[in-house]
């Protein structure tokens, strides 16, 4: 394994990173398309003129086109809000160091670690690296927080998790 510097970063946690990661999640793959699909199958039924002098009929194609484009939305920025500002976890920046051997996250006296192997899976949105320690524990890492020291982390993701680490970009 090729040795690198390690890589330490802070993240405080803040709504829109909640947001992008919990965006992802809604709109990511299959599940993304079909919502889409449904929104702009709405607008298009709008703008064919279905519903014309029937208002139920348009109140629902404008329901429906809105739903996943602006109501979903808007409902997840809210859950994220939420999330962030009543999590006593996010009260606080959250301390990470990677190296070869794993990583490391600390807060105040607190801290906790774990080897590269405890990663089920790693993901990448345009604004975050996002690695998953199980199906319902993942790590938000934010790009701007990580900073000029990206490569570095990915170079370490890709050495220590070759597999998983396909899903990063170039």
């Amino acid at each position: 394994m090729e040795s690198f510097k390690e890589v330490k970063f802070s993240v405080q946690m803040k709504t829109m990173y909640m947001f992008d990661f919990l965006y992802w999640h809604s709109y990511h793959g299959v599940t993304g398309i079909i919502n889409y699909a449904l929104s702009f199958a709405g607008i298009a039924a709008l703008i064919a003129g279905f519903g014309k002098g029937n208002t139920l009929v348009t109140v629902m194609l404008v329901a429906l086109s809105a739903l996943f484009t602006v109501i979903n939305p808007l409902s997840l920025l809210y859950k994220a809000s939420r999330q962030v500002k009543k999590s006593p976890m996010f009260a606080k920046p959250l301390h990470y160091k990677f190296d070869t051997r794993g990583f490391s996250i600390s807060q105040d006296n607190n801290s906790d670690s774990a080897e590269w192997n405890a990663v089920a899976f790693i993901r990448e949105t345009g604004k975050s690296i996002i690695l998953y320690l199980g199906a319902a524990n993942a790590l938000i890492l934010p790009k701007t927080d990580i900073g000029e020291q990206l490569p570095d982390l990915k170079k370490l993701i890709r050495n220590a998790l070759p597999q998983q680490a396909k899903k990063l970009k170039k």
